[in-house]
This record gives C-alpha cells, sequence and structure tokens, in this order.
C-alpha cells in the first residue's frame, strides 16, 4: 500500500512540473533550437553573412599567423635600426687584493729564496669604437628589406583573408543551396512514393511488367538516396562554418 501512495505522489509531481511555468519556458526554450528544413529558412536563423564573414576572418588561424609574421618582422627592423650600437664597447675591470710572492736572488745566485707580500688595488676603464664599413653603408637597405617583410606579411595576410571569405561565402551558399534541395528531392519524394504505389496495384493487377516495376522502384530508390545526399551536404556546410566563424548555433535539425 506504500508503494502504490509513493507512485502516486511521484505521478502528481511529475504533473505538476510539466504544467509548471519552468517546465513550458524550458520545452520552449528547446523548441526554439529546433530546425527544420522543409518548413523553416536557414538564412533567418542564422547571424548575417557579414557578420559570419568577419568572425571567420578573425577566427581564421591563417589570418593570425601572418598578424604575428608582421609583428615579429617590425621587431627585427628595430634590431636592425640598433644594430650600429653593437660596435661600440664600454669595458670596466676592478682588481682589489692581497698577492705574496717568494723570490729567488737571481743577481747573487745564492740558493736562497725570500717570501714578500704586496697589497694592490687596480682599476681600469676601456671604451672602443669597431664600426664595419658595411654597417654604414648597408644600414638602410637592411631596414629596408624588413619593412618590405612587414609589407609582404600584410598582403599575404589579406591574401588569406580574402580565401576565408570566399570559403565562407561558398559554404553559406551551398548550404542555402542545398536546403532548397531538401525541399525539391522531398516533393519528389513524394511524388515517387505515390507512383510506386500505383505501380505495385497495377503490378499485382498484371498491367505493368517486372521490368517496368523494377525501373520505377529503382527511380524512387534514386529519390530517396538524392534527398539523403541532400541533408547530409547541408549538415556538412552548416558544420563548416561553425568551424569557419567560431560561433555555435546551436540549431538542432530534425531531419538528421
Amino acid at each position: 500500500m506504500s508503494d502504490t501512495k509513493k507512485i502516486i505522489s511521484f505521478v502528481v509531481l511529475l504533473v505538476m512540473f510539466i504544467s509548471s511555468p519552468v517546465c513550458s519556458q524550458i520545452l520552449e526554450t528547446d523548441e526554439t533550437k529546433l530546425f527544420n528544413p522543409l518548413t523553416d529558412d536557414i538564412t533567418k536563423r542564422l547571424p548575417p553573412l557579414r557578420v559570419l564573414i568577419d568572425s571567420a576572418v578573425a577566427n581564421s588561424p591563417y589570418v593570425r599567423y601572418e598578424e604575428l609574421k608582421a609583428d615579429y618582422y617590425y621587431f627585427e627592423m628595430l634590431s636592425q635600426a640598433r644594430y650600429w650600437t653593437e660596435h661600440f664597447s664600454l669595458n670596466l675591470d676592478a682588481n682589489f687584493g692581497r698577492w705574496t710572492f717568494r723570490d729567488r736572488d737571481e743577481l747573487t745566485r745564492i740558493d736562497r729564496f725570500y717570501f714578500s707580500e704586496s697589497i694592490r688595488d687596480n682599476i681600469a676603464v676601456g671604451f672602443y669604437i669597431r664600426f664595419p664599413f658595411a654597417t654604414l653603408i648597408d644600414r638602410r637597405n637592411r631596414i629596408n628589406k624588413q619593412k618590405k617583410w612587414i609589407e609582404l606579411s600584410f598582403t599575404q595576410r589579406e591574401v588569406n583573408s580574402r580565401v576565408v571569405q570566399r570559403e565562407v561565402i561558398e559554404s553559406y551558399n551551398l548550404m542555402v543551396q542545398w536546403q532548397n534541395y531538401i525541399r525539391i528531392y522531398n516533393d519528389y519524394q513524394k511524388f515517387t512514393l505515390i507512383q510506386m504505389q500505383m505501380a505495385q496495384n497495377q503490378f499485382l493487377n498484371g498491367e505493368i511488367t517486372t521490368a517496368e516495376y523494377a525501373r520505377l522502384k529503382e527511380i524512387q530508390t534514386r529519390g530517396n538516396v538524392e534527398f539523403s545526399q541532400a541533408v547530409a551536404e547541408f549538415s556538412k556546410h552548416y558544420q563548416l562554418l561553425e568551424v569557419y566563424t567560431g560561433i555555435k548555433f546551436n540549431l538542432i535539425n530534425v531531419l538528421r
């Protein structure tokens, strides 16, 4: 009896939760993520194409790579501009300590040694300049070469940016195109289904041959394959757009 009461209580709580506004909002939120290519327009469920392109360019590692290369060459240019300072040197030496000596009298040739001790302080300061002619003559040319590397990086960045833009535009248009194909192939499927139902009745009544029935069946099968291919291509370009732009659209394709 107690188990029956627990089951009844659970059912009542479940019904109350489903009918509550919180649950209704959750269900409504989930339904807004559903996308049906047969009835919904994908262009109205995604951000505008211009936004997708800008996001893809900002998200592209190829574009970012060229930006980093340009920064690197800029710092290389600064190094070339300051390279002449490597030929200037300032040295400072300082010695402090106590030295002990063991001397022999070489003048008298007496086999006798003397011990002596010396305390010395020594400070030396030196400065030198070593300036190869190449540093003077070729300095501007080396700086200009680094500037050209920067320009090359920016140019390559623009090339990569346009490649990314073209890929986004192609995937976007192909996604829209394959959605149209889904609708066309869906209508074609309905037509071939009716056609096959009629052909089946005619075949059972002996009105058409086996070869004709097989031909109509092949047409229906080909239509089903083309419909499945259209759904797969639509999903592929949808996912490619997510990869290119770095944006998760969070739409659930009901035809998957």
